[in-house]
C-alpha cells in the first residue's frame, strides 16, 4: 500500500526492507505505551527552489506520528534545524503538538549528539531527513549539494544503545543505508551519487515519507488495538489537507516542483485520497 508511486516508483526498495515496518511499529508502540520519550527528526531544505524553503513532505507526516505517539502515552520530541523550524512548528501546532527542538545553523555533529544524548530518548526516528552520501555530502534528488544548509542530525543515529528507525522515499534520506547502493542506483536518477549510507535498525519506505508515517500509524493501531479508534481517526484526508495548508502558510514548498501548494512531491492531495480509507481498513485487521 505504501509503495504506490509518488514522485518516483520505489517499489524495488521494498524487498530489502521487508518486515522492518512491523519491527519499527513494535518498537514505537512499546516505547510510547511505556511513557517513553521518542525523538523524531525531520525537515529538508530545498535550496534549489526559486524561493528556498523547507519541503512539505516530512513535517506533515511527523506531526501526525507525533500525535499518534502522544495518544499512546508517549512523549514525542521533534528535532529539526533552523532552516526548517518554521514549517515543522506550523505542522506540529496544527496537529495539537508542542514545538520542535530547533538546532541552530551553526550546530556541529558533537552538538547534535549532545542534544540527543541529553534528551533521554527511548528511540529515535528520522522522517524524510536527508543524510550524507558515501563521500559525506548531503544531496537532494536533483544531486544538489545542500550540506551547507543541513544541520548534521544524522550524527545522532550512531549513538550507542539508542534504537533507531527511519522513513524515506528517495534513497537520499537517513536510513537508506539499509538499502544496497546498487538498488538505489538502479531505481533513481543520480542514485549512486545521492544515496545516503546512514543505516537504522528499521526502515520504512513509501511513495512519499508522509505516507510512510500514515502507514506507521495504521501499524500502531494493529499493535495497540485498545487505542485503535483514536489512532485511525488521524488517517483523515481533511487533517492531511489542514497540515499541508499550515506548512504552506509557514513557507513550505513542494519538494519536487519547488512551488507552494497543497501537494507533496508533485502529487496533489486529491490523487492520494484513497490511501486513507485503505490504511484505516488495514489498521483494523
Amino acid at each position: 500500500m505504501l509503495l504506490r508511486p509518488g514522485a518516483r516508483d520505489v517499489a524495488a526498495f521494498g524487498p530489502p526492507v521487508a518486515g522492518q515496518l512491523a519491527r519499527l511499529a513494535a518498537e514505537l508502540a512499546g516505547a510510547a505505551t511505556g511513557g517513553g520519550r521518542i525523538g523524531l527528526v525531520t525537515g529538508v531544505h530545498i535550496a534549489w527552489a526559486p524561493r528556498p524553503a523547507a519541503e512539505t513532505d516530512g513535517p506533515v507526516g511527523t506531526a501526525v506520528l507525533a500525535r499518534a505517539l502522544t495518544l499512546l502515552g508517549g512523549e514525542p520530541v521533534v528535532l529539526t534545524d533552523a532552516w526548517c523550524g518554521p514549517v515543522v512548528d506550523a505542522c506540529l501546532g496544527a496537529a495539537g503538538c508542542g514545538p520542535a527542538v530547533v538546532l541552530p545553523r551553526t550546530a556541529g555533529e558533537d552538538d547534535v549528539r549532545a542534544a540527543v544524548a541529553g534528551a533521554g530518548l527511548a528511540a529515535l526516528v528520522a522522517v524524510e531527513r536527508l543524510g550524507p552520501n558515501r563521500h559525506g555530502r548531503v544531496m537532494t534528488m536533483r544531486s544538489v549539494d545542500i550540506t551547507a544548509s543541513t544541520a548534521p542530525l544524522h550524527a545522532a543515529f550512531d549513538l550507542p544503545g539508542l534504537p533507531t528507525g527511519a522513513v524515506g522515499d528517495g534513497g537520499n534520506e537517513i536510513g537508506m543505508g539499509n538499502v544496497p547502493l546498487d538498488v538505489v542506483a538502479a531505481v533513481v536518477p543520480h542514485g549512486s551519487e545521492i544515496a545516503c549510507r546512514t543505516p537504522v535498525d528499521a526502515l520504512v519506505v513509501a511513495g512519499t515519507s508522509n505516507w510512510g508515517c500514515y502507514g506507521l500509524v495504521a501499524a500502531l493501531a494493529r499493535r495497540v488495538p485498545d487505542r485503535a479508534a483514536g489512532l485511525l481517526a488521524l488517517l483523515d484526508p481533511d487533517l492531511d489537507t489542514a497540515l499541508l495548508a499550515a506548512a504552506t502558510a509557514a513557507g513550505g514548498i513542494d519538494g519536487v516542483t519547488g512551488e507552494a501548494g497543497l501537494g507533496v512531491d508533485g502529487v496533489a492531495v486529491a490523487d492520494y485520497a484513497s490511501l486513507f480509507p485503505e490504511l484505516t481498513r488495514l489498521g483494523r485487521a
